[in-house]
């Protein structure tokens, strides 16, 4: 054989080498368009894909309040009134005035078994909506309480008022202001109304 024909079949067993290679590793590599392969690849573009179920959107009024006054104007809609509700509105004609003295029973605990009765002037009260609150104050053995209530709370049991603030003369005047914080000052006023408080009691 002579040389220039053992380079001729040298030449084609190379190109020969060069193309299996070359298949086998396209073969390997084409993993999408085989089979087996694409069965295992978890990210297949053949896999059936559910539908997911959208819920309804929400009102637009709700998804961007105004300062939550939005939300509010629901809760107020929505929740359940107390049924002392006119005592603390703005304008009812049977409305309660800072000054005048009630009662407060209350629950104290959730299961409504036992409860705790707080007497004392009604300093003040801050309305709004479901979440109006208003706060007494009393004097225990010479110091100075005060408790905050949730008018809407469902531990209130009960209301009671002991003197209401009317007219300009009386046991209670109407001392005509929203907010009476300056009875904090007054030791001998609220003393005077400590005393009638358990007077009443008896």
């Amino acid at each position: 054989m002579s040389r220039t024909t053992i380079s001729r079949v040298f030449a084609q067993a190379t190109n020969a080498f060069r193309q299996g290679t070359s298949s086998s590793a396209s073969g390997s590599r084409g993993f999408a368009s085989s089979s087996s392969a694409s069965s295992s690849y978890p990210f297949n573009p053949s896999a059936l894909i559910s539908s997911s179920t959208v819920p309804s959107p929400p009102p637009p009024n709700l998804l961007s309040p105004r300062k939550g006054w939005s939300l509010i104007t629901h809760l107020n809609s929505q929740a359940p009134k107390s049924q002392y509700i006119e005592l603390f509105s703005r304008r009812h004609p049977d409305r309660l005035k800072a000054g005048s003295v009630i009662t407060v029973i209350q629950y104290t605990d959730p299961t409504k078994k036992s409860v705790s009765p707080f007497s004392g002037v009604l300093m003040g009260i801050k309305r709004g909506g479901v979440d109006t609150s208003f706060r007494l104050r009393n004097v225990v053995n010479k110091i100075g309480v005060e408790m905050s209530f949730k008018l809407n709370s469902p531990l209130i049991k009960e209301i009671k008022i002991v003197k209401k603030a009317q007219g300009r003369t009386g046991g209670v005047r109407d001392l005509r202001r929203a907010k009476v914080n300056y009875l904090r000052e007054s030791q001998g006023l609220m003393a005077g109304i400590a005393s009638a408080l358990k007077a009443s009691k008896k």
